[in-house]
């Protein structure tokens, strides 16, 4: 299965660099049920091709053509839609909240803004950009003291993007191949840990990062940061222990381990006569993923999927 990237800002730097003429749209607000959040963000070409979204889908084709009349005028946009009876089921949000959106031409100069803000994700760093609504121009900024991930004043539009949130797994298990799945289409990033020849391999996973070592030489150069969720899937305690160690040392949103009560009592016992406090051994999510009765293994990769979306919302 091949990987395909579906970050609007990552596509749109592609699009551009094939010369296609785009239109980016931004969320900047939302009111009551609207489904997509602010920061969210849909790239448009001039042939209506896009990617992303700004809502459930319902106001989507109103907002391509929207795009496309921008770049024709050149202009930046500022929009807003919402639940009426007479745009319900054109233009309308039927879910009965208010959007509201900026579409502006996407040039060479917000490219160069954008390169930069898909590299600091790429190397896991937050970024902080400024939006001006008159003009649709974006600067890079340094992130406010009372940062929130977007802030609306009356000219611009303040949004901080984070790394991608990634999921460490030890354990090329069969768990693990539904995980990996599963991460791709949710837009979490993904690495394999297993040392065992056969386990960690291409045909078992394609488009994954495998690393066929031990989670001691892993964590060497890859600390795990708050945007990652570690999930020891092995069974096997010399595999699992070094990688939950790492975790419990980091600060890492999420944290969560396979096995029994029983199996994890005894994990318990040995991380505690390893030097851990039992406040910090709670972060452990033990039997791991939410209590939905799953058995399958692909079953348990959704359970487990969904705990950690749920945590790193959560944070």
């Amino acid at each position: 299965m091949e990987k395909r990237n579906t970050n609007p800002l990552h596509i749109a730097q592609n699009w551009f660099e094939q010369g296609r003429k785009l239109a980016l749209v931004t969320v900047l607000s939302v009111w009551g049920s609207a489904p997509r959040p602010a920061g969210s963000h849909l790239i448009c070409d001039d042939q209506g091709n896009f990617e992303g979204s700004v809502s459930g889908g319902c106001i989507e084709a109103e907002v391509i053509a929207q795009a496309l009349d921008v770049l024709v005028t050149g202009q930046a946009r500022d929009l807003s839609f919402g639940i009426s009876d007479e745009t319900a089921w054109s233009a309308g949000l039927s879910c009965g909240g208010t959007i509201r959106l900026l579409i502006a031409p996407y040039d060479a100069a917000m490219h160069d803004v954008v390169t930069q803000i898909v590299q600091a994700q790429t190397k896991r760093q937050c970024i902080t950009s400024r939006t001006e609504l008159a003009t649709g121009q974006i600067t890079l900024i340094p992130a406010p003291d009372n940062a929130k991930i977007t802030q609306l004043d009356e000219t611009g539009f303040i949004q901080t993007y984070r790394p991608q949130p990634h999921i460490v797994v030890t354990g090329a298990v069969h768990i693990a191949q539904a995980l990996a799945q599963m991460a791709q289409i949710t837009g979490y990033g993904l690495s394999i840990i297993d040392p065992r020849s056969g386990f960690a391999t291409a045909e078992r996973f394609p488009s994954v990062q495998l690393h066929e070592t031990w989670p001691e030489e892993f964590f060497k150069t890859n600390q795990p940061d708050s945007f990652t969720a570690l999930v020891a899937l092995s069974h096997i305690p010399h595999l699992d222990d070094p990688a939950l160690t790492a975790a419990l040392k980091s600060d890492c949103f999420y944290i969560g381990a396979l096995g029994s009560r029983k199996t994890h009592a005894k994990r318990l016992e040995r991380l505690t006569a390893a030097g851990f406090e039992a406040t910090n051994l709670e972060r452990i999510h033990a039997p791991i993923g939410l209590a939905i009765s799953a058995q399958e293994p692909a079953e348990i990769a959704v359970a487990i999927l969904a705990e950690i979306i749920q945590a790193y919302r959560k944070a």
